[in-house]
Order: structure tokens, then sequence, then C-alpha cells
């Protein structure tokens, strides 16, 4: 499940998250990177949940007319698996049923496997 990023709520388990992705281990690019998110109404943060009560991870979009485009995917390191991303990706779809998914180098991979798979699903359903 998805959660708009909150300022006020949700800073210190944001920056837990975004401490996992190498680039952001510097506090000041990490503030960056957060005020890049507060400031641009085209780019969104968002927690998300597992089935468990609490945060697993992070998911930054950044937004044009037709598509969402996933930068990065901060996952605490026992939830880093294909299969919670694609749970991730399952989850964009919903909220967003009306755009193309795009990704970031790092996910188009993990992209193309869970849209085939998508694609596969769909196709025995109207067998």
């Amino acid at each position: 499940m998805l959660t708009k990023y909150n300022k006020d709520e949700n800073k210190k388990i944001t920056m837990g998250f975004m401490s996992y992705i190498s680039e952001l281990k510097d506090m000041n690019n990490l503030e960056k990177e957060l005020n890049l998110y507060d400031k641009d109404e085209n780019r969104q943060l968002y927690l998300w949940k597992s089935n468990v009560e609490d945060y697993s991870g992070i998911v930054a979009l950044s937004f044009s007319t037709k598509t969402v485009f996933i930068d990065y995917i901060s996952l605490t390191p026992s939830y880093r698996s294909q299969t919670n991303t694609f749970k991730i990706f399952d989850d964009i779809k919903r909220k967003f049923p009306k755009y193309t998914i795009l990704g970031s180098f790092s996910l188009v991979d993990q992209l193309r496997l869970w849209s085939e798979k998508n694609n596969q699903s769909e196709e025995t359903e109207s067998d």
C-alpha cells in the first residue's frame, strides 16, 4: 500500500529509507533530495507498506502528462525482493491506472519482467 509522504509526519522514517541509497548517505545530499520532492509538484514520495503494520520502504515518483516514472525504490533489507518490487509496481498501477509506468535504469529489467508477467496473466484470464 502506498501512502503519500507528509513532511510533518514522515520525515524521519523517509530519511532512514533514503539513507539506504549510496548517493544519499551524505546528509546534505539527502536534504537536497527531500527538498526536491517537497518543492516540485511533479515529484512525489510515497511510503510503502507490505502486509504488515510498519512501513517497509519508499518509492520516489516523477510525473508527466501520461507517465509516472519510478526514480527509485528503497526498501529495508528484509523486504528487498522481486516479489515486493512487483507488489510496489502493482500498487503504482492501481493508484495511477491511466499512466504508463516507466523506471530508472536500475528498474528497467524488473519492470519488463513485471509487465510480461501481467500480460501473461491477462492472456490466461481471457482464454
